[in-house]
């Protein structure tokens, strides 16, 4: 399959399937994984500090879901 998008994001099917987003493509686990760029399960996104690191900031345990 060629990728001429740019996905950032997939919706999973319920099926083993991936719809990818934006392109909407259905897709394996496999291929949606070598699309998707690599993150760190560790790091919060949004102040790219690890949940431990924050927590320390913050001065207290965080709640975490």
């Amino acid at each position: 399959m060629e990728n001429n998008t740019k996905d950032y994001g997939a919706d999973p099917l319920g099926d083993g399937k991936f719809r990818m987003v934006p392109s909407g493509d259905i897709v394996s686990l496999e291929e949606r994984n070598r699309r998707l760029p690599r993150r760190s399960n560790t790091k919060n996104e949004i102040l790219g500090m690890s949940w431990d690191e924050l927590e320390r900031r913050q001065g207290g345990k965080l709640k975490r879901l």
